[in-house]
């Protein structure tokens, strides 16, 4: 892909508080963008560019609705969360290969601090510190948050990095640790594979969909777990 083009891409989970962010970046950049949704009255239709978006209804676990919306896209974006029972990996493994067999050929995976490496020590932070009374806050996270289930949560986004892994699909896994609603910011860190920057620092949803869609034309972050930190 050369570096002045563009590209159709979809984003599942596109009305989720990530996904509407990734949408709106992604169709500003002048991509042509499908946004796959299960109800799309949560998509803000009143956005800049919203005429612009393909809307494609359907559920992430039904394999011809994906099949569908994915046609004609080389790139997706898997903003999707567990919900309705389905694990992290069981969405992994309904979207990814799908949307592959649609001709999908770079994936843009959303996972969790917790999944990148602990500095230095060649561990996973869940494995390095999920298990420190003090871990919690120092990631941004409230003290109060139940351990397995953040425990639980970056075992199903290391589940699903090993899966991907053993596909061989083109792809990243991008790892921000605590997000809140807002814009894209002046500055924001990445760090390639370990965490890095204020790790306790909370991350806006836009800083951290504006990291995949700049490198949507270039692919930097391919095979890569990517911390994003504000700067």
């Amino acid at each position: 892909m050369s570096s002045d083009s563009t590209t159709r891409l979809i984003v599942f989970g596109a009305s989720g508080g990530l996904g509407q962010h990734v949408w709106k970046a992604a169709v500003a950049a002048g991509h042509d963008t499908v946004a796959f949704v299960r109800t799309p009255s949560k998509l803000d239709d009143t956005a800049p560019g919203f005429e612009q978006l393909t809307v494609a209804v359907g559920d992430v676990m039904d394999a011809e609705a994906i099949r569908r919306a994915s046609a004609g896209c080389s790139i997706a974006i898997n903003c999707t969360s567990p919900a309705g029972g389905n694990s992290t990996l069981e969405l992994a493994r309904s979207i990814v290969p799908n949307a592959a067999a649609a001709g999908v050929e770079r994936f843009y995976m959303v996972g969790g601090l917790g999944a990148l490496w602990a500095p230095g020590t060649g561990k996973t932070v869940l494995v390095q510190d999920w298990d420190d009374a003090d871990a919690l806050p120092r990631y941004g996270l409230r003290a109060d948050v139940p351990r397995d289930l953040i425990r639980n949560m970056t075992k199903g986004h290391l589940a699903s990095m090993a899966y991907m892994a053993s596909e061989g699909r083109s792809h990243s896994f991008v790892c921000p640790g605590a997000m809140y609603e807002g814009p894209a910011t002046e500055g924001r860190t990445v760090v390639l594979d370990e965490l890095g920057g204020q790790s306790a620092a909370r991350v806006s949803f836009g800083d951290v969909a504006q990291v995949i869609v700049d490198d949507l034309r270039h692919g930097a972050l391919m095979g890569h777990r990517v911390c994003v930190v504000p700067s």
